[in-house]
């Protein structure tokens, strides 16, 4: 579908991720999925944010939900898993390790995905490992139907970094007021 999005102000004083001055406007390329009974759609923006070089990199980042973590999870416990069998197989293991194979898979699947998300942790002055602005969620217009054209009805941005935020809210406070726009934290 193609979609017309709302005039947003991305004020360019500063990176919207770390707060450095020293910054140059890049397409940020954020993705919302909704999803319907099996299926799913996907609706992309491009939105042009201040950033420096050093975040230009977290702009390319989605942030990690729900299912890309448990498929972490699964993947590592899977893998986890295989080798204490294979080791099992080809020498002679404690006794405690072998009857107890599954339950120290999955800690140390646990103890894994924890120490990967925690190294996903941005470096300050960084706010955000991940993309900056964010789009909780959007409500999709449909203007001509055989077309396939619409547009953006409303939309709740997160930023996560405060004073990028409350410039953009100082920057859009008409799109604010006429509830086009919503500003949350991220």
């Amino acid at each position: 579908m193609e979609i017309e999005s709302p005039q947003l102000g991305f004020p360019q004083s500063f990176c919207c991720n770390c707060g450095v001055a020293d910054c140059a406007s890049e397409i940020q390329i954020t993705r919302v999925t909704h999803f319907f009974s099996i299926g799913g759609t996907e609706t992309t923006f491009k939105l042009s944010v201040p950033v420096c070089a050093r975040c230009r990199k977290t702009l390319r980042r989605r942030p990690a939900g729900f299912f890309s973590r448990l498929g972490v999870l699964g993947v590592s416990l899977a893998a986890i898993f295989l080798v204490l069998y294979a080791l099992g197989s080809s020498m002679v293991l404690p006794l405690w390790i072998d009857e107890n194979r599954v339950a120290i898979s999955i800690i140390l699947a646990l103890v894994f995905s924890s120490a990967f998300y925690a190294l996903r942790r941005p470096k300050p002055p960084q706010t955000s490992f991940y993309q900056p602005v964010r789009i909780r969620s959007v409500s999709l217009q449909v203007t001509g139907l055989m077309a396939g054209a619409g547009q953006v009805g409303f939309m709740k941005l997160a930023f996560t970094n405060p004073d990028y935020r409350n410039l953009f809210v100082n920057a859009n406070q008409d799109a604010i007021n006429a509830k086009r726009i919503a500003v949350v934290k991220g």
